[in-house]
C-alpha cells in the first residue's frame, strides 16, 4: 500500500497526498480523486484480495490449532480484552445503531443541503463539511508554534511534555514515496520518549495529529513509569487518550486556524460523530470474515456494501470506480494488520464525547479528571477508569441515547 502510486490531473502520488483533494470544495474534484483512488486500487484487486484472502485463512488455522471455534475468539485475546467480550460489542453495536445512526444521517443530510449537494450523498461529499471549504492550518512551521503555545497554555506538566518532544525532534510528518502510511505514536521506554509519525497534507487532519497522536505521546510519558506499562492498557484506553485530547485542544483552535477556529469545531465534531458508525462497520465486517472464513472476495465485498447500507444509509458509492463494488475496507489498513483492532476507537469516541461535553460546562474539572485517567494508563482496566474519570459504560443498552442527543445539540449550537 505504500508503494502505490496513484494518477491524479498527469501527476503520480502517494495515497497520502491524493486523499487531500478528497477535502475540495469543488465537488468535480472531489469526485475526481475519489475516481483516482478507486482506479489505482483496482490495479492491484487480485493482490489485495489475494493477501487478505491467506491472511484469514491463516489466522483461522491458527485458532483452530488452539482449539477455539474461529479467529474471532482469539483475536479478542490477542487484543488483551480483560473487561468486555463479543456480547458486550454485540449491545454497543445496537446502541450505535439505534440512536447515533439516525443522528448521524439527519445531521450529515441537513449539512449536504448547505454544502449545495443535489441528487445523492456521494462517498467522495463525506469528507467535506463546511460551505466554501473545510479550514485549513496555517502550515507546517505554524502547527509546530501553535501546538508549542497550546501546550504550555493547558498545565506545566503539558508544557514539560511538548518541550521534551520538540527539543528532541521526536517527529516525522512530511509525506514522501514509500513512507508508511497515516499517522501512530511509538516510543523508547528505555529513554522514556514517544515519538510520532505522521503524513502531513496540508488538511486539518495535519493539526489533529498534533492533539491526537500527541495524546497518545502525553499518556506514554506519564506512564513509563508505571508498572505494569502495557501489560493490561487495552487499545480502547489508548484511544481514548487520544480522541479526548483532540477535543481538550479546541479552545486553542484559533492559534492553528485563525478566524477559522470555530468552523473547524463543528468540522471536527460533525467528522468524529461521523466516524461512529464507520468505525462500527470496519469491526462488524471482520467478526462476519473471521466467522465465515471461506467466503469469497466477491462476498466479502457484498458483506461490506451490506454493512454500509445499515450503518451509513445516507452515502452511497454507485459510479465510483472499483469503490462501489464494496472495497473500502481495503485501504483500512488495520483490517490486514491488525484484526480486531478498530472498534477500539469508537469505544474511546464516546468516552471522548462525553469529556468534549463536560468540558462545556467545566473545562479545568474536565480536564483533571482526563489527566488523572492518563496516569493511571496500563494499571487499571477501561471501565474502572471510565468509572473513576465519572464517565458512563457504553455497553448498557441505550447507553449512547444521552450522547447522541447532547452532541447533536452541541453541533447544532456551534453552526
Amino acid at each position: 500500500m505504500a508503494g502505490m502510486d496513484f494518477e491524479f490531473r498527469g501527476e503520480k502520488m502517494p495515497r497520502s497526498i491524493l486523499m487531500g483533494y478528497a477535502k475540495s470544495d469543488d465537488r468535480a474534484t472531489r469526485k475526481e480523486c475519489y475516481e483516482a483512488l478507486g482506479k489505482g486500487l483496482s490495479a492491484h484487486a487480485a493482490e489485495l484480495d489475494d493477501i487478505y484472502d491467506r491472511l484469514v485463512h491463516i489466522r483461522d488455522r491458527m485458532a483452530k490449532k488452539m482449539g477455539y471455534k474461529n479467529f474471532v475468539e482469539l483475536g479478542y485475546y490477542r487484543m488483551g480484552r480483560l473487561a468486555y467480550d463479543q456480547e458486550s460489542i454485540a449491545v454497543f453495536r445496537g446502541n450505535i445503531l439505534k440512536d447515533v445512526v439516525p443522528a448521524v444521517a439527519k445531521l450529515r443530510l441537513e449539512n449536504a443541503k448547505r454544502l449545495g449537494i443535489e441528487g445523492d450523498f456521494m462517498l467522495y461529499d463525506n469528507d467535506v463539511v463546511i460551505p466554501g471549504g473545510d479550514p485549513k492550518p496555517l502550515g507546517k512551521e505554524a502547527i509546530f508554534e501553535a501546538a508549542k503555545k497550546m501546550y504550555h497554555a493547558m498545565s506545566p506538566e503539558t508544557a514539560q511534555f511538548i518541550d521534551l518532544m520538540m527539543e528532541n525532534e521526536a517527529f516525522d510528518v512530511d509525506s514522501r514515496k514509500n513512507k508508511w502510511g497515516g499517522g501512530y505514536c511509538t516510543e523508547f521506554p528505555l529513554y522514556k520518549q514517544p515519538f510520532i509519525l505522521a503524513n502531513f497534507n496540508g488538511t486539518a487532519g495535519d493539526v489533529d495529529v498534533m492533539t491526537h497522536e500527541a495524546g497518545h505521546a502525553l499518556n506514554a510519558w506519564f506512564c513509563f513509569d508505571n508498572e505494569p506499562f502495557e501489560l493490561s492498557m487495552g487499545m480502547e484506553t489508548a484511544e481514548t487518550h487520544s480522541m479526548s485530547m483532540e477535543f481538550f485542544a479546541w479552545p486553542h483552535m484559533d492559534k492553528f486556524f485563525g478566524d477559522k477556529a470555530k468552523e473547524y469545531r463543528f468540522m471536527h465534531a460533525l467528522e468524529t460523530f461521523t466516524f461512529l458508525p464507520y468505525g462500527t462497520i470496519v469491526d462488524y465486517f471482520q467478526h462476519l470474515v473471521y466467522e465465515n472464513p471461506d467466503m469469497t472476495p466477491a462476498e466479502r465485498k457484498a458483506c461490506w456494501n451490506g454493512l454500509e447500507a445499515k450503518f451509513r444509509p445516507w452515502i452511497s458509492t454507485k459510479g465510483i470506480p472499483y469503490l462501489e463494488e464494496g472495497t473500502r475496507w481495503q485501504y483500512q489498513m488495520h483490517i490486514y494488520e491488525s484484526p480486531f483492532y478498530y472498534i477500539d476507537y469508537v469505544l474511546a469516541q464516546t468516552a471522548a464525547f462525553e469529556f468534549l461535553l463536560a468540558s462545556q460546562e467545566n473545562y479545568d474539572d474536565a480536564f483533571g479528571r482526563y489527566i488523572a485517567l492518563s496516569k493511571k494508563g496500563g494499571t487499571k482496566l477501561w471501565p474502572q477508569l471510565l468509572k473513576e474519570a465519572g464517565l458512563a459504560s457504553p455497553f448498557e443498552p441505550g447507553a449512547l441515547k444521552e450522547v447522541a442527543e447532547k452532541v447533536e445539540a452541541l453541533l447544532e449550537s456551534i453552526r
